[in-house]
This record gives structure tokens, sequence and C-alpha cells, in this order.
């Protein structure tokens, strides 16, 4: 597909993965939407890239800021790109070195941003991609293409170590949950 004049969404854009993701958007000639927190560079780093980006601040599990940000995306054009790349981590280990439970806020934090954060920007995502009209192919042939997702997961979703049991549990959901969605789709 070509993505040259559509929108791209890219959370956890303001930084690492993200703004790498971001860039290379840009430079394939799309418009992008960098979604990051509010406390993040993602101001200062659309108005660097001048007008073809432009920031929305949000919460990806926040249903509501997404749902702003893929409404901003989609007065701009057709979004025709999410990668989704925003995430955390923390420690938490089933014992501490004391004896007692892991921190189950800590656990639901990163659950939260990591897992329901990846669903609600995924789901937010393909009902914008199922309002565009197909893309034609190579070539201006048949394509049917409406849009791409991608979703970041990790090694740890396969193998976590010591500490990483919330991180290593919402990126092995991710890692289901994109299997799954590419069939739902």
């Amino acid at each position: 597909m070509d993505y040259a004049n559509s929108i791209g969404v890219v959370t956890g854009g303001a930084s690492g993965l993200g703004l790498a993701c971001v860039k290379r958007l840009l430079a394939k000639d799309m418009r992008v939407v960098i979604t990051d927190l509010p406390t993040s560079r993602g101001a200062e780093l659309a108005a660097e890239f001048g007008a073809r980006a432009s920031f929305v601040a949000a919460d990806v599990s926040n249903a509501e800021q997404m749902a702003a940000v893929f409404a901003a995306a989609a007065f701009l054009g057709e979004v025709r790109a999410l990668v989704h790349c925003a995430g955390r981590g923390g420690p938490v280990r089933l014992l501490d070195k004391d004896g007692n439970p892991g921190s189950l806020e800590t656990w639901e934090a990163i659950i939260r941003t990591n897992l329901t954060g990846t669903f609600n920007t995924l789901r937010l995502a393909a009902a914008a991609m199922a309002k565009n009209a197909p893309a034609a192919g190579p070539g201006g042939g048949a394509g049917g293409d409406r849009g791409a997702c991608v979703l970041t997961a990790s090694i740890a979703g396969y193998e976590g170590q010591i500490g990483q049991i919330p991180y290593a549990s919402s990126k092995a959901g991710v890692i289901g949950m994109t299997l799954v969605a590419a069939r739902d789709l």
C-alpha cells in the first residue's frame, strides 16, 4: 500500500522507537499524529517537524482521550496507519526480598498501559480504518487494504526475566492479541 499523503498515528511517538517511527512515516510522505503523555516532548517535536506532524496528548488506556486522538487524525484525512509503541515497565516480583507480596497497584498500572492501552488503541484505529475506501494496489490494481496496524511487544512476552511479571504478562497478551486481531480483521 502507498501511504503517501495519508494519516498515521504513532503512540509513544515522542521518544525511542515511537519517535523513530514518526520520522520514518514522515519520510514516506505521511502526515503523522504523534500521541504521547502531556509531559512528553510531543508538542515540541511536532513543531520541529512542521505542518505534516501534530501532537495530541493522551493516555492510551483512556477511552475518551484516545477517541480524541483518532478524531483529530480523521479530521486531517484517512487514517491508514497505526504504530503503537506506548508502553511502560517497572519491577514487580511475586514476593519482595522480605517475603511480602508484590505490588498489585504496580501490576495493574503496567497491565493497564501495556495491555488495555493496546486494545483501546487498536479498536479505535480499526474503527477509523474500516471507514476508508479500499486503497489501490501496486500499479493501480486492486489492493483492498484500508490500513495497517503495527503493535509492539517484547521478547519478554516469551521469556521474561526476574522482576518482569507484569511487563512480561502484558507483552505476552499483546502477542496473543495481535494474532487474534489479524484474524478478526
